[in-house]
């Protein structure tokens, strides 16, 4: 009998200027393939977290366990028409490992682009999780809805799968857990790369030069620095 390997997938995460983010994309048309199944959209996220901002304090301090909430809907690319379907998520980091749990909601993208962020009913949804066992020790709120533009392709060299996150944006919060708050963009873009490769590949060394930098960033906490002022 002979065993399979299994293969090792890696996520590396690479940064550039928001500016930058159309020569990328240009780039990749010419010299990648769009992904077939879901080639561009915008994806929005509302993040829970308890009162004393737990979850964003695990993040912040780099402890050993970390989580974090959040329900999720799709868009068209110009975040006009949004899908019916949305799923509420819990994902979870314990040292380097990563697991995370995927349950659809009843609820639609129309209705969660719409409601208010303190609307009673946003603070029931992550219980939707207890279907599949998960539990939550804590009170959790909504905090703030983090929204962008998301386009997908494969480099067909590689057969890597490459994801682009541009046009950030923090449109609204909770202000029962922040009182002062102006809606902004992130002037930075996110580009992602599946692979059982290890690092950039030499197929795609062309967009280094274009300004891609390796980086661990995390919309969430960038987020989250931003509308407290962190960075200021």
């Amino acid at each position: 009998m002979v065993t399979q390997k299994k293969k090792i997938v890696h996520e590396i995460k690479f940064v550039i200027k928001n500016y930058k983010i159309h020569q990328v994309i240009h780039w990749l048309k010419c010299y990648c393939k769009t992904d077939p199944e879901f080639p561009s959209g915008s994806v929005s996220s509302i993040y829970y977290d308890t009162k004393e901002w737990r979850f964003m304090g695990e993040k912040i301090n780099s402890d050993y366990f970390k989580t974090k909430v959040r329900v999720r809907w799709y868009s068209d690319i110009k975040n006009i028409n949004h899908y019916d379907t949305s799923f509420v998520e819990a994902k979870y980091k314990i040292g380097s490992r990563r697991e995370k749990t995927r349950i659809k909601t009843p609820y639609s993208g129309d209705w969660l682009s719409m409601v208010p962020l303190n609307n009673p009913e946003l603070c029931t949804i992550p219980y939707i999780l207890f279907s599949n066992g998960e539990f939550l020790t804590q009170k959790i709120y909504p905090v703030f809805q983090i929204s962008y533009k998301r386009q997908r392709f494969i480099d067909p060299f590689t057969r890597s799968r490459i994801c682009i996150d541009y046009d950030i944006c923090a449109p609204r919060v909770n202000n029962y857990m922040v009182s002062k708050f102006n809606s902004f963009n992130l002037t930075t873009a996110v580009f992602e790369m599946k692979s059982e490769l290890s690092k950039l590949p030499l197929s795609l060394q062309p967009l280094i030069d274009i300004g891609l930098k390796k980086s661990s960033f995390s919309k969430y906490s960038t987020c989250y620095q931003k509308i407290n002022n962190i960075l200021f």
